[in-house]
């Protein structure tokens, strides 16, 4: 069909050059790798979609395989093309393998093969090396793929219930009673990974004063006569990303901005690391919020690692403290919609339940949680499905 395949290679043409200028600005960018993943998924057969997903598990471990052999470091340092034969003497694995193991990664573009059994490195397996990538790889195939290949079998013990405490799948495929977080604190390799996947995650996300007029749902209103007032309380704020940001964005702010956190996050931050403007203030967001009256009270990313009655647990505290008319609660975290959901989103909720026994949010399960701890959303703050949302809340 030469008609046909002359238009085949025109649009290919076209696509190139619309790449070209779409990476130039993400908004594009993401609109045209949309239409080009509709495309595939219209052009995809069935069958060859159901082979490609069970056949995923297979990509990952090779890939798992390369990472632990050193041979992403031994491609990835200095970025020159090395043979399989090469790669085993200075790895010890056996050349066969690395050939089998190289060839799905090559067919996904993590690294090319530029001769037969000759493989260099790609902006992807680059990318891969950096130690909050590479963390977050290697915790993702370490913890939570363990956690979702149990999953279908817990969930056949428990009658298909929807998982809404502990125990949980991450109790019973790790065979371990603690939940996520101290499993993590007594597996310090792992914590490392998760500490290293966490800090990419805080410094590439958009700051939340930025998406949303921070003047009319903050700043309007705060306390300007008393100079003890409190702004702003990241709480459960880590290791104060989100509120020193908020504090250089608006260096004339009123009132104080603190980080509230556990006492062994507050004691790993080193002197000097925040801005002097930031108070530190140790605090479990399960007991009595000793900060009464603030203006708000932020949580970001927290609510979603938490089941329903935990939450409700978290919000009265915060409730108990705020004072009617004045202050609010802020949550940055996902809002679902009802239909149609993004599939980042989506397998984000799944993993929040297979790793954490918790889930993320729709709108009416955001609104029914917080009337459970006496609280209204005041607005739903959103700009798109698949990125994070701000929800206002106040006293009911």
């Amino acid at each position: 069909m030469p008609l046909l395949d002359n238009k085949l290679n025109e649009v290919q043409q076209e696509l190139q050059s619309l790449a070209k200028e779409a990476l130039k600005d993400n908004e594009s960018r993401k609109k045209l790798l949309g239409i080009a993943m509709q495309s595939v998924a219209t052009l995809e057969s069935p069958v060859e979609t159901i082979w490609r997903m069970m056949l995923s598990p297979a990509q990952l471990a090779a890939l798992m395989t390369i990472v632990k052999a050193g041979l992403l470091a031994s491609l990835t340092t200095d970025k020159e093309p090395k043979s399989a034969q090469q790669l085993s003497a200075e790895t010890g694995v056996e050349e066969l393998l690395i050939v089998r193991l190289m060839r799905p990664l090559t067919a996904l573009g993590i690294f090319d093969e530029l001769q037969p059994q000759t493989y260099s490195s790609t902006p992807i397996s680059e990318m891969l090396m950096t130690p909050p990538l590479l963390g977050g790889f290697q915790y993702m195939y370490l913890c939570s793929a363990r956690s979702f290949a149990n999953l279908p079998y817990y969930l056949e013990k428990t009658g298909y219930k929807n998982v809404a405490g502990t125990p949980g799948p991450f109790q019973d495929a790790h065979q371990t009673d603690l939940g996520l977080f101290p499993w993590l604190v007594s597996n310090p390799p792992m914590m490392t990974y998760f500490n290293n996947f966490m800090h990419e995650q805080r410094e590439n996300r958009k700051d939340w004063y930025d998406l949303f007029p921070m003047e009319d749902i903050l700043l309007k209103g705060a306390n300007t006569s008393d100079t003890d007032a409190v702004l702003l309380i990241d709480v459960g704020g880590g290791e104060g990303h989100d509120v020193e940001a908020f504090h250089r964005r608006f260096p004339h702010h009123p009132g104080k901005v603190l980080l509230q956190d556990l006492p062994p996050t507050i004691d790993n931050i080193k002197p000097g690391q925040l801005d002097p403007g930031v108070i530190c203030m140790k605090h479990n967001f399960f007991d009595i919020q000793p900060v009464q009256g603030a203006r708000a009270y932020y949580f970001r990313s927290v609510f979603h690692d938490w089941p329903d009655s935990d939450c409700i647990k978290i919000m009265k505290q915060t409730a108990a403290a705020m004072k009617r008319n004045h202050s609010k609660l802020l949550i940055f975290d996902f809002v679902l919609p009802d239909m149609n959901t993004p599939l980042y989103p989506a397998l984000l909720d799944l993993n929040m339940m297979a790793l954490l026994n918790a889930m993320e949010r729709t709108r009416g399960q955001w609104i029914e949680l917080l009337k459970s701890a006496g609280l209204k959303v005041i607005k739903f703050w959103t700009i798109a499905d698949d990125v994070e949302g701000l929800i206002e809340a106040e006293l009911m």
